[in-house]
């Protein structure tokens, strides 16, 4: 099968994101399918991860904004401003810029647009030239993967063209009734109306969790599935043998990814801490919560409680950094992301912790949360919520069985690969996938 995957999140970019369709392009060209996969140009940067393009062929596509806007704020442009006479423009000009970053991060933070999820987004501008650069051949199948939501509209217009025989249209995300960006009038009508223009259109719509898929089948009918974020074990092959941390008697709970500010809260955690430490049953020489990730340094809200001594923040890191930190970690701690509109905001970080070995405390969720009913038939972590009283027991009981020489990960062998855990594999999953149109 001839086989285009669009997708502007792609490695080496370092994003969960990245690697939802890098492993479709990996396993189904292993599978003996012709694999191309359709992005946006990579550049530089310091926290890229290197994946192998094995099997597979990439068509990268540079955004025309991107070109101009390093021709006009670039090296070569601020670089006529840096004599005295020029000063004053300099200054001008940097008050300017300032002023227009400030204002697109406001609009990305509160509203999402610029940010890869509302419209508009500067990916509109990639579309026709995305479009021409795969236009010239047959596609048996088209797969878009959003966010952005401009990889739909990719698809929709080889789909409509004849070029694309099937089109599945992928979101790791809801768009129009996204649970962190609401958008802003008027595109959030062009945004309703292109949504349901598109999807109707689709052959075959996937997200990447039951509550998620129970939004969009009330929209558009059984043409929709869930197919998970996954994990792969091959990731962890290569992973360092020597542990990452200290044999020094410490109890370290680790937290890798973002922290959303009123979406995400340690606060039950850190007051089932503050309770331990409190009775005398626990100190910071016993244990110690690291996190790893963008705006997931909690030391202020740890200050605020009175446990600051307890928590540390290790910056943003490289994602083989952070697997090894995850499998050599004695609990992991996940936080789930507090909605009064959507649940079933399944992370990819959820399917890696469920891999790596440490058990899993989850904070935030409820007992009809998809991540809950995801640990829950595992095995391999608790769902405490806000329960204070029964996250402090839990705690009290891993720091000291720790402390006794008790055991705490799973078996390296057949037990960690247990067909409760495999199943959420993204071989297994690329698989289902796939599955999909071999059974039309």
């Amino acid at each position: 099968m001839k086989i285009l995957i669009i997708a502007t999140y792609f490695p080496p970019q370092n994003s969960v994101a990245s690697l939802r369709p890098y492993s479709w392009a990996k396993y189904w060209s292993r599978a003996g399918h012709d694999v191309t996969v359709l992005t946006t140009r990579k550049h530089d940067h310091p926290t890229n991860t290197v994946y192998p393009y094995t099997g597979f062929a990439v068509r990268e596509v540079e955004m025309p904004f991107f070109n101009l806007l390093r021709g006009s704020l670039g090296k070569k442009s601020a670089e006529k401003y840096t004599d005295s006479k020029n000063m004053p423009k300099a200054k001008l000009r940097a008050f300017a810029v300032g002023v227009i970053n400030k204002m697109i991060q406001w609009l990305q933070t509160k509203y999402g647009v610029l940010n890869a999820c509302r419209m508009p987004d500067l990916t509109d501008l990639w579309v026709e030239p995305a479009f021409q650069a795969v236009a010239n051949e047959r596609w048996d199948l088209v797969i878009s993967s959003a966010w952005p939501y401009t990889v739909h509209r990719v698809a929709y217009k080889l789909r409509k063209a004849g070029i694309a025989k099937l089109w599945i249209a992928d979101w790791r995300d809801l768009w129009t009734e996204n649970h962190l960006y609401p958008g802003i009038w008027p595109f959030t009508i062009f945004e309703k109306r292109s949504e349901r223009f598109w999807m109707t259109v689709a052959d075959f719509i996937t997200t990447v969790s039951d509550p998620l898929a129970l939004v969009l089948e009330r929209k558009y009918g059984s043409k929709v599935s869930v197919i998970y974020n996954g994990f792969d074990p091959e990731d962890y092959e290569n992973l360092p043998k020597e542990r990452s941390f200290p044999q020094d008697g410490v109890f370290r709970i680790i937290y890798t990814g973002s922290v959303y500010a009123d979406k995400q809260d340690p606060s039950a955690l850190f007051q089932a801490i503050a309770r331990l430490h409190e009775a005398g049953h626990l100190s910071p020489h016993r244990l110690q919560i690291i996190f790893y990730g963008n705006n997931a340094d909690m030391r202020t809200l740890a200050k605020e409680m009175n446990i600051v001594d307890y928590v540390q923040y290790g910056g943003f890191l490289p994602r083989q950094q952070v697997l090894h930190f995850q499998r050599d970690a004695d609990a992991l701690l996940f936080l789930e992301f507090k909605s009064d509109h959507v649940q079933g905001i399944l992370t990819g970080k959820l399917f890696e912790y469920l891999f790596a070995g440490p058990p899993i405390l989850s904070v935030g969720i409820g007992s009809d949360m998809s991540a809950s009913t995801v640990l829950n038939a595992t095995g391999r972590g608790g769902s405490f919520g806000e329960n204070v009283d029964t996250l402090a027991q839990r705690i009290h009981e891993l720091v000291d069985g720790k402390a006794n020489g008790l055991e705490r990960h799973l078996p390296v062998g057949e037990e960690r690969r247990n067909s409760a855990v495999i199943q959420y594999s993204r071989k297994r999953q690329a698989e289902k996938l796939i599955g999909l149109v071999s059974d039309t």
